[in-house]
C-alpha cells in the first residue's frame, strides 16, 4: 500500500501526458531536443505537413499545468516525426471525474 501511494504522488506531481501521432507525409530524421520545435498558429506558405499530432495530460496540479504538460507532448510527438514545427488546430477540456483533461491537437510540419 505505501508502495502504491508513493507511485501515485510522484506521478501526480511529475505530471503525465499522453500523445500520438499518424504519418500524413514523409518522416524526416527525429530531432533530438523538442525544446526546439516551435508552435505555430497558422500554417506557413513553405510547409511540409508531415502527421496529424494530438497530446493530452490531466495529472498537473493546475489547468496551466495540464496544458504545458499536454503542449510539450505534443511537440515531442512532433520531433520524433522530424518536424520543426506544430500548427495548433484545436485546444480542449473534458472533465473526468474529478480532474479536467487537456487536450491539444496539431499538424507536425517541417520549415527551413
Amino acid at each position: 500500500m505505501r508502495l502504491f501511494i508513493i507511485f501515485v504522488l510522484s506521478s501526480i506531481l511529475l505530471g503525465c501526458a499522453n500523445g500520438s501521432a499518424l504519418i500524413t507525409g514523409n518522416v524526416r530524421p527525429v530531432i533530438e531536443d523538442y525544446n526546439v520545435v516551435k508552435l505555430l498558429n497558422e500554417m506557413p506558405n513553405n510547409a511540409e505537413k508531415i502527421a496529424l499530432i494530438k497530446a493530452s495530460s490531466g495529472l498537473g496540479l493546475t489547468q496551466q499545468k495540464n496544458l504545458d504538460l499536454a503542449v510539450d507532448e505534443l511537440k515531442r510527438q512532433a520531433a520524433k516525426v522530424g518536424a520543426s514545427a506544430v500548427v495548433i488546430t484545436e485546444r480542449g477540456v473534458i472533465p473526468s471525474n474529478r480532474i479536467q483533461v487537456e487536450i491539444v491537437q496539431g499538424i507536425a510540419i517541417y520549415i527551413e
